[in-house]
């Protein structure tokens, strides 16, 4: 009969997994959502949705820290905790107050994806390919 062999090493490391992660989330959020958030501010300040009630124009600041400079940050692994953290919480508003928790349809699952994705390098950290690793390093020598 045919032997699978059990692999007790995994292909590649967390750390570069981490590395992907954040470079490939941070990436789409940004080009998505970010770039159109920096050059149309203005615009979206007036259709931008209030989902928690406090105003339209704090709501667009908090999804532009979010999506325009959190996930460079992200990206470049530095802060990288705080922005995971912060791109989290625009993500869970999100997908529980403007999609409904609805992730039957496209755009739900793509934000309950990206929070998946965020929420587990806030809890997992940038790993050793970032920014944040080599500022850690050069303060603790």
């Amino acid at each position: 009969m045919f032997k699978i062999k059990q692999l007790t090493q995994p292909f590649i490391s967390v750390d570069l997994v981490l590395f992907f992660l954040r470079i490939t989330v941070g990436s789409l959020i940004f080009i998505n959502h970010g770039i159109e958030k920096i050059l149309t501010f203005n615009h979206m300040l007036s259709i931008f949705p209030d989902p928690v009630g406090i105003g339209q124009f704090p709501s667009l600041i908090f999804a532009l820290l979010a999506d325009g400079i959190c996930s460079i940050l992200l990206i470049f692994g530095l802060f990288t905790r705080i922005s995971a953290f912060v791109l989290s919480i625009n993500l869970l508003i999100a997908l529980v107050l403007f999609h409904k928790l609805q992730i039957t349809e496209v755009h739900g699952e793509l934000v309950a994806v990206y929070l998946a994705i965020t929420l587990m390098i806030f809890l997992y950290g940038p790993g050793t390919i970032s920014i944040d690793k080599l500022l850690n390093n050069k303060f603790t020598k």
